[in-house]
């Protein structure tokens, strides 16, 4: 057997069918061995990648493997590193452009290949708190075997690990306020339990766990039936996906006409979010710009109510399920649940949730009608309309302006960051713009780009309108609408109700980890080790100039070694 293998960065993605960019004597030039940087609490991740002219096997477990192919030869990977280091097998995914991309991290132990394939497989190392600082050395071992026959070493990568006395916060320290909004009613379709059941929580808490892991710091509650009209799934004749969600609040209309409302399972679902750190905000959506379902027979169920909100209520009379349909009613709604926040102690993390208002009018008179209605509550806005900056300046809360408005309305921005230092300022990338983005098609270094920039800017984090808005078959084609393949979900879903995480997922990780070491060396005053790292990484420099350049080299570096740099920079700065 002809074997090629060798080490790649962790922002490596592995392309089957372009043979341009990666191709089986490509994989030869890869270099045997690779160095990273690492602080405490901390990971140091790289990939192998490996090939070979005959069909193989390949095995990153201890277990016995016979294909059913009996051409293929067996290959065994085997660790020997100086901290507690996984190995996955990376999934290849369709794109856009038919081409296959790497991305998730399996949880199989053996995948096999045919001649002249091509596998790639992620490393991590998982650094405790308590590691020593000073430099390691590491190795993987590759081991040939067929049928029977004794193993063979074949092959060995060297990793040379160097780990500063830095230790990195928890994420719910990190400083870095992540917004990804969750979707769970998919979760509960895709795995086919009863929605908000004690089954759908068990597979809840698992991807909850994973969202604190990545430092999400805000919980999604949804208030009302379909608030995203199901992103019109019900229009796409391609390629099918399910996407609308449903209401935590259940409403039953009592014999004598009263309304009862029911919170179990929204504060369920907050306080799971709670112990894994997901607690600075609770962004409440379906109260104020409802998007339009005028394709189920009529815009709204209340048309005196300002906005198209679709309230389900149980009448226990005739135990006929109906909507509330006076403005009446659903002011009292409103105003129970500001009151239930309240009396709860929750609400100064409340933030009544409206994703890209469109129009100013109607967005102003929803938004005047709730905060009449329910004047404790406080407002977040994801907008994608510059002048929205400057209107709803004094009103929303929490900003958080499409990347191209933060670009045109930045001045604005940092006026209102100066004059109001208590509002939060995010930015969000969504179905656009190319760079920088999580999509399929992605370079791994936009997640680490989105990371620095928010640094960079002045801004306190990054909002993403999805993590688990999977088509209906999402292992095999995630391919739905005019979105860009990636743009559904940073996981997908693991036949034991546990998430796949990403290679995407992991570079997002690392630029949150980029951000903490860049507000930390800002903090402490660390200037010479702040400029290196932001000279390494960051190809432009002016804000202003960055809203009509969307070319990924002429704003960002697409060296992994600066990326590197940049972290060894900052880290040697903050030594403990």
């Amino acid at each position: 057997m002809n074997l090629r293998y060798g080490a790649a960065p962790e922002s490596f993605k592995l392309i089957w069918g372009d043979r341009a960019r990666m191709n089986p004597e490509a994989v030869s030039s890869l270099g045997k061995e690779i160095s990273l940087v690492a602080g405490r609490n901390d990971t140091a991740s790289f990939q192998l990648v490996i090939s070979a002219d005959e069909p193989f096997a390949l095995n990153l477990s201890t277990q016995p493997w016979f294909s059913q192919n009996v051409k293929r030869k067996n290959l065994r990977v085997a660790v020997e590193m100086p901290f507690e280091c996984s190995l996955n097998h990376i999934g290849m995914h369709i794109c856009d452009d038919s081409y296959y991309r790497a991305d998730s991290l399996q949880t199989k132990s053996v995948v096999e290949c045919d001649a002249d394939g091509i596998l790639s497989v992620f490393c991590e190392m998982s650094l405790p708190a308590d590691a020593s600082k000073g430099e390691y050395c590491g190795r993987l071992k590759i081991y040939e075997s067929y049928g029977f026959s004794r193993e063979e070493l074949v092959g060995e990568v060297e990793v040379k690990l160097t780990v500063y006395g830095f230790t990195f916060p928890e994420g719910r320290d990190n400083g870095f306020h992540l917004d990804l909004w969750q979707h769970p009613s998919n979760i509960a379709r895709y795995y086919g339990v009863p929605l908000w059941s004690d089954a759908h929580f068990d597979i809840l808490r698992k991807y909850v766990e994973s969202l604190g892991a990545l430092g999400v710091k805000s919980v999604t509650v949804i208030a009302s039936e379909i608030p995203w009209n199901g992103q019109g799934c019900q229009n796409e004749q391609r390629f099918s996906a399910n996407l609308f969600e449903y209401s935590m609040i259940s409403v039953r209309r009592r014999s004598d006409g009263t309304l009862e409302f029911d919170y179990s399972t929204m504060q369920r679902y907050i306080d799971l979010c709670a112990e894994y750190g997901i607690d600075e905000c609770i962004s409440v959506f379906g109260l104020v710009n409802v998007w339009d379902t005028k394709e189920y027979g009529g815009e709204r169920t209340a048309p005196d109510y300002p906005d198209g909100i679709h309230i389900r209520v149980l009448d226990e009379a005739s135990g006929v399920y109906d909507y509330l349909r006076t403005a009446r009613e659903l002011d009292e709604y409103i105003r129970a649940l500001e009151s239930y926040f309240l009396t709860t102690g929750q609400i100064d993390r409340v933030r009544i949730a409206a994703d890209e208002p469109a129009d100013v009018e109607a967005y102003r008179k929803s938004l005047n009608h709730i905060k009449q209605t329910a004047p404790s509550f406080k407002y977040k806005t994801a907008i994608n309309h510059a002048e929205f900056v400057n209107e709803f300046g004094d009103d929303i809360y929490d900003f958080a302006p499409y990347i191209s408005a933060m670009y045109s309305e930045y001045d604005a921005l940092m006026g209102f960051r100066e004059k109001m230092p208590d509002k939060r300022f995010l930015y969000y990338v969504c179905c656009c713009p190319e760079i920088p983005n999580t999509f399929l098609r992605s370079e791994l270094v936009d997640g680490y780009y989105i990371g620095i920039l928010a640094a960079y800017a002045k801004m306190d984090g990054f909002l993403r309108w999805s993590y688990t808005c999977w088509a209906d078959d999402p292992s095999r084609d995630e391919r739905y609408g005019p979105f860009p393949v990636g743009d559904l979900e940073l996981v997908y879903p693991g036949r034991d109700g546990a998430p796949l995480l990403t290679l995407r997922w992991k570079a997002l990780f690392r630029g949150v980890r980029l951000f903490t070491l860049l507000k930390t060396a800002e903090a402490r005053g660390c200037s010479d080790a702040l400029e290196k790292a932001y000279s390494l990484v960051l190809r432009e420099r002016d804000i202003a100039k960055l809203y009509s350049n969307w070319d990924r080299a002429s704003i960002m570096s697409l060296d992994c070694n600066d990326y590197r740099n940049a972290e060894a920079a900052l880290l040697d700065a903050l030594e403990d």
